[in-house]
């Protein structure tokens, strides 16, 4: 109720503003004319990566131009490396320091923002408040009115990095890779040898990541599933594992790793973005749920078997990913089109994913990644 009561007031505002401040409707021969290109991506981890082949787009076609991004404070390290970005900039969220950051965000006198992935109602009025003369974002925000071109898509099941991509495609901007990055530094990698040398010695056996939870319990796929999948794969491949998790999500994560013994090193929250993408990489195999991580491990090039539920895979599943599966079932117990919400009262979708079925695509489709012993990560 409140957040509605903001956006409409917020709504009007911005309708008072727009009088007195002219929207330039966009000519492609707006980017002739920028020199400074802001692209926006404000929102969770996954949303980031899936705008990492976009903004590569735009470095790759315009290499003269400044590239700088706005992302969410807490993503950083998943850009703070990437050779695409000429700078960046943090959103700390609604409330936080967002009038220094709209002042900030002024000062580079930007020829052009291009919202890749936001939430309203604050992503149109700070990309507003840069004075850019173009903006280009989302046709389908209450917010569009201020937008130079506002970008629709028929197709709801459009794979997010296409969308994005479409956001850049308006501007001239491709490219021919449509894998997402994720860019590590040499000094995350070594901490995370560190980690891994310390808690496994031996260094004996396939190293499996799992990510048995993530934003939203209607997503997660049941935890005893999780314990039955993880006793299997160390019976047959004598695998060790890393279960990733936040610390307010430990004892679902301690629940799982409890029969593992001193085959599993429990995350449980203890290292940042950074550690746990560089974790993520020396995995010969990632199991996840919808999830953050499971889009990290796909972007590292992580063998990766995910387990989709309340989302289509054709929209955020596994995108031209050399080494990865998926397993979806919503279709055969729920005809619920919408249900990417967290008042699910029964993730039915997830239950009938039974681990049997899991632990046969392991077997069939990457076998030969835990066939080894630990992976090596090039230097």
């Amino acid at each position: 109720m409140w957040n509605h009561a903001v956006e409409m007031s917020l709504l009007a505002i911005m309708k008072i503003v727009r009088r007195k401040r002219e929207v330039l409707h966009f000519e492609s021969s707006a980017i002739d004319r920028s020199k400074r290109i802001l692209l926006m991506t404000t929102t969770a981890i996954g949303d980031t990566m899936f705008s990492t082949p976009a903004i590569r787009a735009v470095k790759e076609t315009y290499p003269e131009k400044e590239v700088h991004v706005l992302c969410h404070i807490r993503n950083s390290a998943l850009l703070r490396e990437n050779p695409y970005i000429d700078r960046l900039f943090f959103f700390r969220g609604k409330r936080k320091g967002i009038f220094s950051l709209c002042k900030s965000l002024k000062k580079q006198h930007y020829d052009m923002v291009i919202i890749l992935h936001g939430n309203d109602p604050e992503c149109i009025p700070l990309a507003w408040s840069t004075n850019a003369p173009c903006l280009i974002g989302s046709g389908t925000s209450p917010f569009a009115f201020l937008l130079s071109r506002a970008v629709t898509f028929e197709d709801e099941t459009r794979h997010a990095i296409e969308k994005r991509l479409d956001m850049v495609r308006v501007i001239g901007a491709n490219t021919r890779n449509k894998k997402m990055d994720l860019f590590l530094s040499p000094k995350w990698e070594e901490k995370a040898e560190g980690i891994l040398q310390s808690r496994f010695p031996d260094g004996l056996g396939p190293l499996i990541g799992m990510h048995p939870t993530g934003t939203g319990r209607y997503k997660w796929w049941p935890s005893e599933y999780f314990c039955v999948l993880a006793d299997k794969l160390l019976s047959r491949y004598n695998a060790r594992f890393i279960i990733f998790s936040s610390c307010q999500e430990a004892t679902v994560v301690r629940s799982i790793g409890s029969q593992l013994g001193n085959r599993v090193l429990l995350a449980d929250g203890r290292f940042d973005l950074a550690e746990t993408a560089s974790l993520i990489r020396r995995c010969n195999l990632f199991i996840a749920n919808d999830s953050g991580p499971m889009h990290m491990a796909l972007a590292l090039g992580v063998p990766t078997l995910a387990l989709i539920g309340a989302d289509s895979p054709k929209r955020i599943g596994p995108y031209l990913a050399e080494k990865a599966a998926y397993i979806y079932k919503k279709e055969q117990v729920c005809d619920l089109l919408h249900c990417l919400n967290q008042r699910c009262p029964d993730n039915r979708c997830m239950k009938i994913i039974y681990p049997e079925e899991v632990f046969r695509i392991v077997a069939d489709q990457f076998a030969e990644e835990l066939k080894g012993v630990s992976k090596t990560v090039p230097t």
